[in-house]
């Protein structure tokens, strides 16, 4: 009898959150995996976020490593293994994270959370403290 175990911790709560907010189903819908890689943006996505809360200081070739002791399916689906989550899968996805807009994205992501948990905003503040003009201008005025 073979006996083995991994570790699902804190990492548990934080997947379950992310899955119930139908964050990944936001990201699908803005990008969508496209070519031949095996996961979609979302699963590579939530495994940033997992690998953030103690691994983050680490160069990304190491990322898979950090889900060598982790529930990795149990966590991000089934098929999922920590080789799967190498530095060309993190880079693609990074891509099109800035190739879609990384502002959008977060503010749609944003929007569903809120939506999701109702949590009664009344009032929304945007910082317009700083404001940049670059340019040659004839008038100054």
């Amino acid at each position: 009898m073979s006996v083995s175990s991994a570790i699902v911790a804190h990492h548990g709560i934080v997947a379950g959150i992310f899955d119930d907010l139908e964050i990944g189903r936001i990201i699908d819908e803005e990008i969508p995996k496209q070519g031949q890689h095996k996961l979609p943006h979302s699963v590579v996505l939530k495994s940033m976020v997992l690998n953030s809360l103690g691994f983050n200081e680490r160069r990304l070739y190491i990322f898979p490593k950090f889900f060598n002791n982790i529930a990795t399916e149990r966590l991000l689906g089934p098929g999922v293994l920590p080789e799967d989550l190498n530095d060309d899968v993190l880079g693609r996805t990074l891509d099109r994270i800035y190739e879609a807009d990384s502002t959008e994205l977060f503010l749609k992501i944003a929007l569903q959370v809120m939506q999701h948990l109702q949590f009664g905003t009344q009032l929304l503040h945007a910082d317009t403290t700083s404001v940049s003009v670059h340019g040659n201008y004839e008038h100054i005025d």
